[in-house]
């Protein structure tokens, strides 16, 4: 993730996220809370296995963990309405 703007960065983690999305998708299809809860817990795991110039980049450019949470969520949305057109 050697990119340097917030939105870069922004796009790279829902990349991630939606690849996630994809991958294990029972583990998306619970109940609201538990979603909720593994959307958080993916986001976590992108802050937390940054590596030493991710970290550096990120407090360059005024990301926090927060920032991760969103822009998971935000890609959770995406997904799940991108799976829902495609089922109509």
């Amino acid at each position: 993730m050697a990119k340097h703007s917030k939105d870069a960065v922004k796009q790279e983690i829902q990349e991630l996220a939606i690849g996630n999305y994809k991958s294990y998708p029972a583990d998306y299809e619970e109940a609201p809370a538990a979603v909720s809860q593994n959307i958080q817990s993916l986001a976590k795991g992108y802050w937390d296995s940054r590596e030493f110039k991710e970290v550096t980049r990120d407090e360059q450019l005024g990301i926090h963990l927060e920032d991760y949470q969103h822009w998971t969520k935000e890609a959770y949305d995406a997904f799940t309405k991108a799976n829902q057109q495609s089922m109509n």
